[in-house]
């Protein structure tokens, strides 16, 4: 039995690495999820130039405002059965029809040209004559965006590879953290070297380059998925 796990570890560790770099959905998505969990790291890491410099507040009062970008996270977690449904109605999904996994990927085309907005407006408000209600505003509406376009790509991985679908999360999961993580020691410098109106700046402007990634898996997700040897193809 020992053998048998110890051989079972050693062909399912180098799985999410194998998917990473080899699978052209989990690579080219799982970049763009990077990119975008880069974004919130970056936007985390300079709460204390948003918000205790801008505002003068306590330290106490720096962290609940992460609640703001929790809050627009729960809301549309909470909605999303609801819009799937609504989606589910459009389609031929309720008389058995198959349902292709671009579908997930409609909330995503919807949101992803949206983020830029919080960023900019967080950006470009964050002045101490401005209320600090513009800028969790702001930060509500950034996680109702972010988490949109995550929720559905995860759904979108889940229906294009089925029983594969762990270890092509565990891969982009895997890459996201460690990328990430090494993004967020360059955003507290940022924001002392350039200030938060130009860091805010730089980072909507890389969401709105980012903001055609979903839409371009809506049009070319089927055939990304052809080239995979363990996603669904469209007869699956």
């Amino acid at each position: 039995m020992t053998t048998s796990f110890s051989k079972r570890i050693k062909q399912v560790l180098p799985l999410p690495v194998k998917f990473f770099s080899t699978e052209p959905v989990i690579a080219v998505l799982g970049g763009y999820l990077i990119l975008l969990y880069s974004l919130l790291f970056s936007l985390l890491s300079g709460f204390d130039y948003i918000f205790k410099q801008t505002y003068n507040l306590s330290s106490g009062l720096t962290g609940s405002c992460f609640a703001s970008i929790a809050v627009g996270s729960t809301v549309f977690t909470l909605l999303a059965p609801w819009i799937y449904s609504l989606a589910r109605q459009k389609t031929e999904y309720i008389r058995g029809a198959l349902l292709k996994p671009e579908l997930r990927l409609w909330p995503a085309i919807l949101a992803a040209p949206l983020l830029p907005i919080p960023l900019f407006w967080l950006g470009w408000t964050n002045y101490p004559s401005i209320s600090i209600w513009s800028g969790l505003d702001a930060c509500f509406v950034f996680g109702v965006v972010l988490i949109a376009i995550y929720v559905s790509s995860y759904e979108y991985i889940l229906d294009s590879y089925g029983e594969h679908a762990p270890v092509a999360l565990a891969s982009i999961t895997m890459a996201r953290y460690l990328i990430a993580g090494g993004i967020l020691m360059a955003a507290r410098p940022m924001n002392e070297g350039i200030g938060v109106h130009w860091t805010m700046t730089l980072l909507a402007c890389v969401a709105a380059v980012l903001a055609p990634t979903p839409f371009v898996f809506w049009k070319h997700g089927s055939r990304l998925r052809a080239k995979s040897r363990y996603a669904k193809g469209d007869e699956d």
